[in-house]
């Protein structure tokens, strides 16, 4: 076997970060965001990455518990900020 499941994960993980940066840096450049949506926003990527890496890192040592567990106290907080920031952003373009 040529990648095992770590080298995969990173590959992938390598690949959401850089696409979370560059969609965040594009709608930037669309809304103009303030420093409450940069906030909300770079916790909220920053806690989905997070999730992500921890639930597959879970599940690939053999702790399929741990893996819900981490999605749920993870991954519902990063979900409720990213919205959070783009409520903010799109209510500062409004103004």
């Amino acid at each position: 076997m040529i990648f095992t499941g770590i080298e995969i994960l990173f590959f992938v993980l390598g690949v959401i970060t850089t696409l979370g940066i560059a969609t965040t840096v594009y709608y930037h450049r669309k809304f103009k965001f303030n420093a409450g949506a940069w906030a909300s926003i770079g916790i909220g990527l920053f806690l989905f990455v997070f999730t992500i890496a921890w639930s597959v890192s879970s599940v690939l040592e053999g702790e399929p518990r741990a893996s819900s567990m981490g999605m749920i106290i993870f991954g519902i907080p990063s979900i409720i900020l990213l919205v959070l920031g783009r409520k903010l952003a799109l209510k500062n373009n409004r103004s």
